[in-house]
């Protein structure tokens, strides 16, 4: 987690050297509150085996309520606009019967309860521009924007039995994806928003879905709410994660 706290602070701090480049840097924080569902975040098993969980009857997980956020910098026409979006997960929780878990090289049969506790933070750094004249073409009601993305996951998976001490799986990933944003404002107080961030490779999928509604204030203030739902696939080191959570969010809005 210390890494990428450190690439979020070099994000924003280049963020932060750039308006003497340009004179359209214009930055937008947006702390959000998302309702997460635990509906499938296992630990690692292999594909081959069977090893079906039901997270909130098995392990101990309920709906979890965590801060987020985002940081956008619309930059000059030259340069790509920014966007930083950071959404830590955590779960805890206890009795798991008859299942088997696997991490990496390492598997044991769980047939009494033990306490399972599973963090996925996730951060999202986008590179992106608008296409070109189409605000001005729809008179400021639409626009679409396009660009590249890195998803940097840090995982880490902690199982605690009387015969094990202790079973980890951990992985901190970067992910290459490609993103879309599209804008439409209708009237001058509220807003429809959606954004796309996603790569399909052998097989192996990794995808983030936001949609919005925003409701403009006096100034620069807002407020939205909206549905996230984000999912993953990796296989590294071993170890195999098969995640999704998703929930509703309610997000406040300030424009600098």
């Amino acid at each position: 987690m210390k890494n990428i706290s450190l690439s979020i602070a070099v994000v924003l701090l280049l963020c932060s050297t750039l308006p003497a480049m340009g004179g359209a840097f214009r930055p937008k924080a947006d702390p959000l509150i998302w309702n997460q569902s635990s509906a499938d975040l296992p630990p690692s098993a292999p594909p081959d085996q069977a090893s079906e969980r039901d997270n909130e009857d098995n392990r101990g997980f309920t709906n979890e309520t965590r801060p987020a956020g985002q940081f956008f910098v619309d930059m000059s026409p030259y340069l790509p606009n920014v966007c930083v979006m950071a959404t830590p997960i955590k779960y805890e929780g206890t009795h798991i019967d008859n299942m088997r878990l696997d991490f990496g090289d390492e598997g044991m049969r769980a047939d009494n309860a033990f306490d399972s506790k599973t963090t996925f933070n996730d951060v999202f750094v986008a590179l992106y521009y608008g296409l070109p004249y189409l605000k001005t073409v729809s008179q400021d009601k639409l626009n679409i924007d396009l660009g590249i993305n890195v998803r940097t996951i840090d995982f880490h998976e902690d199982i605690q039995l009387k015969s094990i001490a202790q079973a980890p799986g951990s992985i901190i990933l970067p992910v290459p994806m490609v993103f879309a944003a599209v804008q439409f404002q209708p009237l001058d107080v509220l807003a429809l928003e959606a954004e796309g961030r996603g790569i399909a490779v052998g097989g192996k999928k990794s995808y983030g879905l936001i949609g919005r509604f925003r409701w403009n204030f006096d100034g620069s203030i807002y407020a939205t709410g909206g549905y996230h739902y984000s999912k993953c696939e990796i296989n590294r080191d071993g170890i195999t994660v098969d995640a999704a959570v998703n929930g509703p969010f309610i997000e406040a809005g300030l424009s600098f």
